[in-house]
């Protein structure tokens, strides 16, 4: 009998509290979750994470609608004066709140869902090779529930933008590389991967190698293992396009 099996012969926590446990007792949580195979029990801790996402957001909108005003009238001021009135009658509806949130959310929401079902085939696969007996959707709902950590991450970041009544550029470690110019800081490979160096994501990588303990029924070790796989495809698939696009505005 597999631990799926066997936590479902046991009476399920209700969600609220699978939503809690995932921080006190994350492999329990990780079975009970597993072992219950309607939809929901992925597309809840993704909505959890898009919420608070969403809140972070229209906090942090104000703060880069002036970044982009501070870009625009500096490349206007290249301009004729027909040619930057032009350009600023174009732009102006972008440059509205309503639009430049729902084109962040629409983003935000797109790269999230790609980056869990890019997670989950990275451990799927892995997992395979490493000789596991796992099915996908046991290992997407797993990446999921790992993703937990970033629905508080969004919203530390929210409060500290209100109390501070300012953007937070430089997150995790990326200030130590910093120096102030947003545009040359966003070419620099080094900069974007300090930035995902932070408790969070450190958080979300304890849980990755517990839901695969759980998942695979890899002993912690080899889950381990597989996890630094991970960080390393997914740093690298982080700094890629930094590499290659930061690059080329360098040059």
């Amino acid at each position: 009998m597999t631990t799926v099996e066997t936590a479902s012969n046991e009476k399920t926590p209700p969600l609220w509290q699978l939503l809690f446990g995932i921080i006190d007792r994350p492999a329990a949580t990780f079975k009970a979750v597993l072992a219950r195979r309607e939809w929901y029990m992925w597309a809840v801790p993704l909505l959890v994470v898009l919420l608070c996402m969403s809140a972070m957001m229209v906090v942090r909108t104000p703060y880069d609608m002036e970044i982009a005003q501070q870009e625009l009238e500096r490349r206007l001021a290249t301009m004729t004066p027909e040619q930057a009135e032009a350009a600023r009658a174009g732009m102006e509806t972008f440059m509205s709140f309503p639009v430049r949130l729902a084109m962040g959310l629409v983003t935000a929401i797109i790269l999230l869902l790609i980056g869990v079902v890019v997670q989950a085939a990275i451990l799927y696969f892995g997992a395979l090779v490493a000789g596991g007996e796992v099915e996908f959707g046991s290992v997407f709902t797993m990446s999921t529930w790992t993703r937990l950590p970033m629905a508080l991450y969004f919203l530390v970041q929210a409060v500290f933008m209100v109390i501070a009544q300012r953007a937070l550029n430089a997150p995790g470690l990326s200030a130590l590389v910093a120096t102030g110019d947003l545009m040359k800081d966003a070419q620099n490979p080094l900069f974007t991967l300090l930035g995902r160096l932070d408790p969070f994501w450190l958080w979300h990588l304890f849980l990755v190698v517990v839901g695969l303990s759980v998942a695979a029924r890899f002993s912690r070790v080899k889950s381990l293992v597989l996890t630094l796989v991970y960080v390393v495809v997914s740093l690298a698939v982080t700094a890629l396009p930094t590499l290659l696009f930061g690059g080329l505005a360098g040059g």
